[in-house]
């Protein structure tokens, strides 16, 4: 129709222009996501480490740069598949693993992984562990003494916890969370009590609380401070009460408690290493304790507290810690070339630091590495051969220590291979000239196969000092002629050397190793490479002459090889493949000469004591192979294994044998063992070594990774006095050393595995023997002088005879004293009575014998002879005088109390003519039914 506008080339211009816009920007956002998708992921946020109760809530976070990277995770290596978490109760969030309710089955290692083009990166590891607190062990009562104005200490011997428990004390009727006072709760769970007084005294229980399951539980003893008021005491540490080791990690508060009793109260000096640290800017004070906020690598050390008042030995007043600060790993990855070609070799550097040193595993793609043909693994060098795409992505360096984790990665691009460099041109093979060898296998006919390893002619020892010729000859080439031999040699030490690497043209066969040290052992590795790749390398070692020696006749240029058997490989290591299997994986060393044809692999079950004979597991291993999977292993069972190497000649003497590995699932998971192993055998060695011998059996199959060995002195009652020892693998015996001559000690031992330790086993006590005196040379510092010259050092179990002795002494100096001072009392008491009854006359006098005098007035019978020659009358007097007790015929005297006497007057007595007198005493009471008398009779 006319005058209609037509609209149809506009409105197909306009869609074209829209449809062009949006092809730009569709265009535009697949260039910028398939960039972004090719980027390496960096984690800005790890999972960390939890400790939950059965039944709580738990939430794990990761996150990465770029965002738009995919995140999955894995539980003890295996990966949550997003359809099955939920039956274990976990729930998989953006950048969250969430755990509505901990059970034993969600208890684990979690580690978040992050993916891109680039590759996959595995976050450190993060626990999750159950909280817990176990009951107090049996204790008795503890009767603490501490002289009035000093620091009491009360210990507390805190249960296993998870996390660590919180002490408590029971003071008063109350219960001290945190310190009050002259209270002071110390890190350790310590309770110290500033300027202890009379009012201090009485009972303290200490208690344990967890924070997580907010459970508490008392100790099962109580203990009792008693207050002593003395005069004077030498100074004397009360904690800790012999020297000790701390370990601390880096960042972390040390606290070194040293408490000190004496009267005067004694001054308490700290140093480090023999300085003063009054004056240090890094360390602060509490009461006598030393505090550092944040310890860091330069605090590890030998700390000395001394205390002193200025009386005693000084010597005495010392006890020392050594402190050891950890730190957790540091990894740095180190590739010098990210972008390989297919075929060639690349080689990573890990640089791990941290104390304690830190264990190394190395992944690629988040995946763990394994020894094999073309990964050759150590601690510090990943090294991958015959590189291809499948190499490509992202390699990690993971360290952990047990104080933390930490991971570093590097990217590796490989490129396919193009027109051959001047190095791979290859070399014209003799006979066969204007023929070129090519690296391309798709030009050959038939399988092609890599090269085997060349046959080292070369005797494995040389007079010259600095150089060594290294011959060999070729072996079978694989189908495709060798283009070139890689050599590579170090010499061999700890740590050991980096490699020195040389490429020979395949049509050489001798090399001369220059720039060497004398007497000197290094190892070489020799691989033939052609078209399929890098061949497995053949091995020896040798070693250089010392150098001044008179060389020897030249030998012909290809010496008779040396007939003898490959070196035995390195110690296998082992990792876990099945429930019922495992992978045994090795690194051979020399074959001396000879190409390594198999290898066999043999175990060992460990049951009992040094376990059952060594068994082969499996043989006829091809050279190629570095790692095998032995299966068909006892669920429960510990094994170790060991690697033999064969060649022409024969096998190789075995590998040191790899550590114990345990299989799991012979008894519940993290069960623990239940018996503890019991000794057999104990002897002192010396006077400061003891050595033991124990068996083990295990119940219900239970796997033990080793046995812990406590001691102490026998007359010490305090369990924190107890040092432990760690003996790992299937060791039974075990030499204790650094004891105190002639000193009895309790020694007890555990089993342990990963599930906790066994009760104790049996209890034995040794005495250690005694050292012989010897006398100080004079050049000793008085420092270095025992504190008793001249005899033994005393021991405090001598403390009781010591006290028996002197008290036994005492008594028989006693006795031997009093017998003559009793003797000589009662003859001066005599005396005594004498001289006070009767005053001296000029005359002799003499005492007249004596008898018994009855009650009813009786005669006296008695004489006095005063001449000696005279025989004595025998005559009866009269009761003349008698005593009466009314007094009649008493003539009172001052004599001695409860004595009487008679006078008995004009009595003849022998010839005597003048009229004699005598003097009758008589006693109180009488003997017998009589009276005790004696006379004194004069004229």
């Amino acid at each position: 129709m006319s005058g209609t506008l037509d609209w149809t080339p506009w409105m197909k211009k306009r869609r074209a222009r829209v449809l062009s816009a949006l092809s730009a920007v569709l265009l535009c956002c697949l260039q910028s996501g398939a960039t972004v998708n090719d980027e390496v992921p960096v984690f800005t946020e790890e999972p960390l480490s939890v400790v939950q109760k059965l039944g709580g809530r738990v939430v794990l976070r990761c996150s990465t740069q770029p965002p738009s990277a995919n995140i999955s995770w894995r539980l003890n290596g295996s990966e949550l598949v997003a359809g099955a978490v939920g039956d274990m109760g976990v729930v998989l969030e953006p950048g969250t693993l969430l755990i509505p309710a901990l059970t034993n089955l969600t208890l684990g290692r979690y580690q978040c992984v992050a993916s891109t083009n680039a590759g996959a990166l595995a976050s450190v590891p993060a626990n999750v562990t159950a909280a817990k607190l176990r009951d107090f062990e049996q204790d008795n009562q503890q009767d603490i003494e501490v002289d009035e104005g000093n620091t009491a200490v009360i210990v507390c011997h805190l249960p296993e916890s998870q996390p660590k428990a919180q002490v408590r004390y029971s003071v008063k009727q109350e219960w001290l969370e945190t310190s009050k006072g002259n209270y002071l709760i110390m890190p350790s769970g310590n309770l110290q009590i500033a300027n202890a007084t009379l009012d201090d005294e009485g009972p303290y229980k200490c208690a344990a609380y967890n924070p997580v399951t907010q459970e508490v539980k008392t100790s099962t003893s109580t203990d009792r401070l008693r207050i002593r008021r003395s005069t004077s005491e030498a100074a004397h540490i009360i904690y800790p009460p012999v020297s000790r080791s701390i370990m601390v990690t880096k960042g972390q508060r040390l606290v070194l408690e040293c408490v000190a009793s004496g009267i005067p109260t004694p001054q308490v000096t700290w140093a480090k290493d023999g300085q003063d640290l009054r004056f240090h800017n890094n360390t602060r004070f509490l009461l006598s304790n030393l505090l550092i906020d944040s310890a860091g690598e330069g605090d590890s050390g030998t700390y000395a507290c001394h205390a002193d008042n200025g009386i005693g030995s000084e010597s005495a007043a010392t006890v020392l810690y050594d402190v050891l600060v950890f730190e957790p790993p540091q990894v740095t990855v180190e590739l010098q070339q990210q972008e390989v070609m297919w075929g060639e070799s690349v080689r990573f550097s890990c640089q791990a630091r941290g104390k304690p040193t830190p264990s190394v595993i190395w992944l690629h793609n988040a995946r763990p590495l394994a020894m094999s043909p073309r990964h050759r693994l150590s601690a510090r060098v990943l090294r991958v051969i015959n590189v291809g795409p499948q190499d490509d992505g992202l390699y990690q360096c993971m360290a952990e220590n047990g104080v933390g984790s930490s991971q570093a990665a590097a990217r590796l691009v490989t490129l396919p291979t193009s027109n051959p460099s001047p190095r791979e041109q290859a070399p014209v093979k003799p006979g066969a000239t204007g023929s070129v060898l090519t690296l391309d296998c798709s030009e050959l006919t038939g399988q092609i196969s890599v090269a085997e390893a060349p046959v080292i002619l070369s005797q494995p020892r040389t007079v010259k000092a600095d150089f060594y010729d290294l011959t060999w000859k070729p072996r079978h080439d694989g189908g495709s002629a060798v283009v070139e031999y890689i050599v590579k040699y170090r010499k061999i030490e700890d740590p050991p050397g980096e490699w020195t690497s040389s490429s020979i043209s395949g049509s050489l066969h001798k090399l001369t190793l220059a720039k060497l040290q004398p007497a000197s052992l290094y190892e070489v590795e020799m691989s033939a490479k052609n078209c399929a790749g890098l061949g497995q390398p053949a091995m020896m070692t040798f070693r250089t002459g010392k150098g001044g020696q008179n060389e020897p006749p030249k030998t012909p240029a290809v010496p008779s090889p040396r007939l003898s058997p490959p070196e035995a490989p390195d110690k296998p290591t082992i990792s876990t493949a099945t429930e019922t299997s495992a992978y045994v994986t090795w690194i051979p060393r020399g074959n001396r000469g000879f190409p390594i044809q198999s290898f066999q692999v043999e175990f060992k079950k460990l049951k009992g004591k040094g376990g059952g004979e060594w068994e082969v597991a499996v043989t006829n291993i091809p050279p190629q192979r570095l790692s095998v999977e032995i299966t068909g292993l006892e669920k429960g069972m510990s094994y170790k294994f060991r690697v033999l190497a064969v060649n022409v000649i024969g096998a190789s003497p075995p590998s040191v044998p790899s550590k114990a590995y345990t299989v799991l699932g012979g008894g519940r998971p993290n069960e623990r063992p239940v018996d503890g192993p019991y000794i057999t055998y104990n002897e002192a060695i010396n006077e400061t070594t003891i050595i033991l011998k124990w068996t083990y059996t295990a119940v219900n199959n239970t796997p033990v990774y080793g046995f812990y060995i406590f001691y102490r002195p026998t007359d010490s009652d305090n369990d924190s006095d107890y040092k432990k020892d760690v003996v790992e693998g299937d060791r039974y015996w075990h030499s204790i050393s650094d004891l105190q001559p002639e000193t009895a000690y309790d020694i007890k031992m555990q089993s342990f595995n990963e599930g906790g330790e066994s009760e104790f086993g049996n209890v034995v006590i040794l005495e250690t023997k005694a050292r012989l005196n010897q006398r100080p040379f004079p050049s000793e510092t008085s420092s270095q002088r025992p504190e008793h010259s001249g005899g033994p050092v005393p021991r405090p179990s001598d403390l009781p005879y010591l006290i028996v002795g002197v008290v036994l002494g005492a008594l028989v100096f006693i006795i031997v004293a009093f017998i003559p001072f009793c003797l000589w009392r009662a003859w001066a008491k005599e005396k005594e009575m004498s001289d006070l009854c009767f005053p001296a006359v000029a005359s002799p006098v003499s005492s007249c014998q004596y008898t018994m005098v009855p009650l009813q007035g009786l005669a006296l019978v008695g004489h006095c002879p005063l001449d000696p020659h005279l025989p004595p009358p025998h005559a009866v007097y009269a009761p003349i005088g008698l005593y009466t007790s009314n007094g009649k015929h008493h003539h009172p005297t001052h004599c001695l109390p409860g004595l009487h006497q008679v006078r008995l007057s004009s009595v003849p007595i022998g010839n005597l003519s003048s009229p004699s007198s005598c003097l009758v005493h008589l006693t109180d009471k009488p003997l017998l039914g009589a009276y005790q008398f004696w006379a004194h009779c004069f004229s």
